[in-house]
């Protein structure tokens, strides 16, 4: 599969299985986040995999969204690691956890596996249960594994804007 047809098929999974992602193809997931492009090249995040019971409770303990996925990548910015603007003085670290999942996204359909970025956490629930230092921040979840046989895509996947909605040619 190329990566235009990964881009047309890949779609957000609210229904996973109950069987939890390969670990194989979870390898193959981490090895392509770790090739994924970063301001600088500094890397500025750590990745928790959360597939066992325990991982899953504290997951849940955190009011996570989970859709009963069993593996889940923990996407944690290291604040401490950041490349700054030195115009703006902004710092990258949203722009690379973002670079981050949709990489993790885009790997898991190469992978075979369903996935789903999710945000709705408590993020120092989550801070706590996991017991992360001060300088790790969880943005977001990557839920990995393989979709129900309900599961479809929802109506707003086919929602697309045409590229001349948002591009502007100057």
């Amino acid at each position: 599969m190329d990566f235009e047809e990964i881009c047309k098929e890949r779609y957000s999974t609210r229904d996973f299985s109950n069987t939890k992602a390969d670990e194989k193809a979870l390898g193959r997931i981490l090895e392509m986040i770790r090739l994924a492009p970063t301001a600088l090249n500094h890397q500025p995040y750590r990745i928790l995999v959360a597939n066992s019971d325990e991982g899953i409770k504290k997951l849940e303990k955190s009011k996570a969204v989970l859709y009963n996925a069993k593996t889940v990548l923990i996407i944690c910015s290291d604040r401490a690691n950041v490349w700054a603007n030195r115009y703006s003085g902004e710092t990258d670290v949203l722009i690379d956890t973002g670079i981050v999942v949709a990489t993790a996204l885009y790997a898991a359909k190469e992978c075979g596996l369903d996935s789903c970025c999710v945000c709705n956490f408590d993020p120092e629930e989550l801070k706590k249960e996991f017991g992360l230092p001060e300088n790790l921040t969880a943005d977001a979840l990557v839920l990995l594994g393989y979709k129900s046989i309900e599961c479809n895509p929802s109506e707003r996947h086919f929602s697309r804007r045409t590229t001349e909605e948002f591009t502007e040619w100057r």
